[in-house]
């Protein structure tokens, strides 16, 4: 079954273009809105596998736009941007991952498998903490605890995460109690 998509995009030779480059690679684009309120509601109607979501749109902005979706229904969203340096908002927004624009080839394929792997470690996380506010205050714990881990030499954010469940489940702790501890940890380490 191909992964389902919605295109967030206001330029509508990107949305063509990117709308092409999607088919071609096998995804099935359900819709492609020109707005950030257009795409909010084309989410949580259509509820698609994947999100790609431009940030510089009229109205409500990508990042408003991924909050709200995050928010009133969580999905796979990659924030696509010309923009450089919003990564980080992008993240806090709920995206989970961030890219420069053009988004083709095999890139494409290399990005959802990402960010969808990272979406099915959101929802663990996201059981686990209930309401959207605690989960995504948890999931962004857990992200950085997860960079910690990979920079001690887990092979993988899948292998982090898993370390992460690890010493949640030996220590009797939640995800963002053992989130805490790593990132604890690892401030008290010397530099």
């Amino acid at each position: 079954m191909p992964v389902r998509v919605v295109i967030a995009e206001d330029e509508w030779l990107i949305a063509a273009a990117l709308r092409q480059e999607l088919e071609d690679r096998g995804y099935e684009v359900l819709a492609v809105a020109g707005t950030g309120e257009a795409a909010v509601e084309a989410v949580a109607s259509i509820r698609p596998d994947v999100v790609v979501m431009d940030i510089g749109m009229p109205g409500m902005d990508g990042l408003e736009a991924t909050r709200l979706v995050m928010d009133r229904c969580p999905a796979c969203v990659i924030v696509v941007t010309g923009r450089w340096g919003q990564a980080d908002a992008a993240v806090q927004a709920g995206a989970m991952d961030c890219v420069g624009k053009p988004l083709t080839g095999a890139a494409i394929d290399r990005v959802v498998e990402r960010a969808r792997g990272r979406f099915r470690r959101y929802g663990f996380v996201q059981a686990e903490a209930g309401a959207h506010g605690q989960a995504m205050a948890t999931w962004l714990a857990v992200r950085c605890a997860m960079a910690v881990l990979a920079a001690r030499g887990a092979r993988s954010e899948e292998a982090a995460f898993e370390g992460m469940r690890r010493l949640a489940a030996e220590g009797g702790m939640s995800l963002r109690e053992a989130a805490e501890r790593v990132l604890s940890e690892s401030a008290a380490e010397p530099a």
